[in-house]
């Protein structure tokens, strides 16, 4: 399970636009739940999904990666879309990456 941790702390609104904006219309972004519990659910085709959920403090947030689906496809989700999910938020929130800056969130 990749893990990303941000600093200054995020949105679940403004991770959803940076995943919409990088992984581009082939990617399916929709949010779940609210408070504690909020979440982003990414699709791509039939059986290629991640979850992304959130945990924030004062000075950082912290996303949780998870590959989707059973067993194997889990696993599958796990090497393939649960890490390209995390790297586009890493280059889309973490200092110095070209992604952040052109979203205009530099630090």
């Amino acid at each position: 399970m990749p893990t990303v941790t941000v600093r200054p702390p995020v949105t679940i609104q403004e991770v959803a636009d940076a995943l919409h904006d990088q992984l581009g219309s082939r990617y399916e972004v929709t949010e779940h739940g609210s408070g504690s519990h909020e979440a982003l659910k990414i699709k791509q085709g039939g059986a290629a999904s991640a979850t992304v959920h959130l945990s924030q403090d004062d000075s950082t947030t912290t996303l949780h990666v998870h590959g989707g689906g059973l067993l194997i496809s889990r696993l599958v989700n796990e090497l393939g879309i649960a890490k390209r999910v995390a790297a586009v938020i890493e280059a889309a929130f973490l200092p110095g990456s070209p992604a952040r800056t052109n979203r205009g969130r530099l630090t």
